[in-house]
């Protein structure tokens, strides 16, 4: 499971925070939002991005901040 940071322009009350599940809300002065948390796979991830768009957010950036990697084989 990847961590991921959305930042979307504007601040996102609090009330939206059901609509993405896991991810923390955080909000700051310059006037965007940050997204970030956990996100279990690829379409989960375009799940909030699809929630972003029907909120019509304005997607600032996307980056995963930890990646996680598979066992090695051995």
């Amino acid at each position: 499971m990847e961590i991921y940071e959305i930042r979307v322009d504007g601040n996102l009350d609090d009330h939206w925070a059901d609509w993405f599940g896991d991810l923390r809300i955080e909000r700051n002065r310059a006037g965007y939002t940050t997204l970030c948390g956990p996100v279990a796979d690829q379409s989960a991830l375009h799940g909030f991005l699809g929630k972003i768009r029907d909120l019509n957010l304005t997607l600032l950036s996307l980056k995963c901040v930890e990646h996680s990697r598979p066992p090695p084989n051995g």
